[in-house]
């Protein structure tokens, strides 16, 4: 796959801050980029850079093989972008406010390609309706379809679920997911929640004081054999107990508080059920905590030594 974005060296400092710290890496055409960090830890600072919103302090910046530096208007053609909450005309329709980011982006766009691009983000019914009666969630919709106006080829959406419910966070996971399978675009997505990058991304850069600390796909991030399982049953002694006397011991945590958990491959969960079932345990719930969230609080806690 040819690389849309191709970052090397990238620094960023702001007085005596050093908010981005020799920065690279690379986005492959067609992926869905996940750029994680905690609060602070350069991201909007690195998105805004490739936008040329600022400037480098050092470094490189290529996208779609070409030096941002000496191309920017052409690059940015093929770019669109929505950081955290879009700036939109409250007391316009929901049309008119697309109609209106077209003409200033200097697309020549018809009605129906206006009412396909609402369609896309799920609002063609809402189409008419004023700005100002929207939900959060609606309005981060209706900015990913202003960004999506003159059909970029690259997306980057800063913190796009931020302060949105759960159905609307759910709403913006799925319309990722369909920019990237249904409409071919190449996507980058900031964002702090962990379990949505997890969800949606390809691959996965974490960056921590500015600096990378990994990058890979999610698979090679998250190790099977790493899987911790938490289970909740009607006697957490007797259980441990039980656990202990088979090969599940192996696999036992120390009891902590009547807390129950096991470190193991993801493909032994069956037979871990098997064997609860077997000792008449019941089980009131059975949980898989594997996740990107804890592989990230492991890497930026400043005790992670990646391996060579």
């Amino acid at each position: 796959m040819p690389e849309i974005i191709k970052v090397n060296g990238l620094c960023k400092t702001f007085g005596k801050l050093q908010a981005v710290n020799n920065l690279s890496f690379s986005v492959n055409e067609g992926d869905v980029y996940g750029f994680l960090g905690q609060n602070g830890a350069g991201k909007s600072t690195t998105i805004r850079m490739l936008l040329t919103l600022i400037a480098p302090s050092s470094g490189t910046i290529e996208l779609f093989g070409k030096s941002l530096s000496s191309h920017r208007k052409e690059i940015l053609s093929q770019i669109g972008a929505m950081i955290e909450r879009p700036d939109l005309y409250k007391y316009l329709s929901a049309y008119d406010n697309l109609k209106l980011f077209a003409k200033l982006s200097g697309c020549k766009i018809t009605n129906q390609l206006l009412m396909n691009q609402l369609e896309m983000v799920g609002l063609a019914d809402r189409a008419k309706d004023k700005v100002k009666g929207f939900s959060q969630g609606m309005k981060q919709r209706l900015g990913i379809a202003i960004a999506l106006v003159h059909n970029p080829a690259l997306v980057i959406l800063d913190e796009p679920t931020n302060g949105l419910d759960p159905q609307g966070i759910a709403d913006i996971r799925n319309l990722i997911k369909s920019l990237s399978t249904e409409h071919k675009k190449t996507v980058v997505v900031s964002s702090h929640l962990l379990n949505e990058i997890e969800q949606v991304a390809s691959r996965i850069l974490i960056i921590d004081k500015g600096r990378k600390i990994i990058e890979g796909t999610t698979q090679e991030l998250l190790d099977p054999n790493q899987t911790v399982v938490d289970i909740e049953t009607n006697d957490a002694q007797k259980t441990y107990t039980l656990l202990s006397a088979l090969t599940w011991k192996n696999h036992l945590q120390p009891l902590i508080n009547d807390k129950i958990s096991l470190t193991l491959h993801k493909h032994q969960i069956p037979d871990l059920l098997r064997s609860l079932v077997k000792m008449n345990i019941d089980v009131y719930a059975l949980q898989q905590r594997h996740s990107l969230e804890d592989y990230f609080l492991k890497v930026t806690s400043g005790n992670y030594v990646q391996p060579v």
